[in-house]
């Protein structure tokens, strides 16, 4: 029976540069990989499930409870940090062979109890429950705009 071996790299980031820096599968080592270095942390990421639609695609990460854990987990969902995921296809000596899927979102909501921290990452694309302003007809983005009910073809 063959084995598969996966891990989790995840960069928490708020809006200018990257905070964080994760991996799950080396403890108490660091991981290098495309020009950054990964931490260890103890933490699982529930990835991302779409509907036909193709507008539900929220995921969640879950920590372990730390003070220090939970400092950085209130900020990054008060001030919406966004999350990138990649979940990796590892060797037997744990190398990295590819990249097998990818996900990014932003903190939105999280909430913990005593052994653990769950953060709800969604889709940076979502902008009916997201704070991403519609956009406004305006003469610019389409043309002359009708301004009366009563047009003649």
């Amino acid at each position: 029976m063959a084995e598969i071996n996966l891990g989790v790299l995840l960069t928490l980031k708020d809006e200018n540069t990257s905070k964080y820096n994760f991996q799950n599968y080396k403890v108490a080592e660091t991981v290098a990989y495309a020009g950054l270095t990964y931490d260890f942390a103890p933490f699982s990421f529930s990835g991302a499930v779409a509907n036909l639609q193709g507008d539900n695609l929220d995921a969640g990460l879950v920590f372990q409870a730390t003070k220090v854990t939970r400092t950085w987990a209130e900020t990054a969902v008060l001030d919406g940090w966004v999350a990138f995921v990649q979940v990796v296809l590892l060797d037997e000596a744990s190398a990295i062979q590819r990249v097998m899927h990818s996900y990014t979102g932003y903190v939105a909501a999280g909430g913990w109890d005593q052994t653990r921290i769950e953060l709800s990452l969604n889709t940076v694309m979502d902008a009916v429950r997201g704070t991403i302003p519609g956009r406004r007809m305006n003469e610019q983005l389409v043309g002359n705009i009708p301004i009366t009910a009563a047009i003649s073809v």
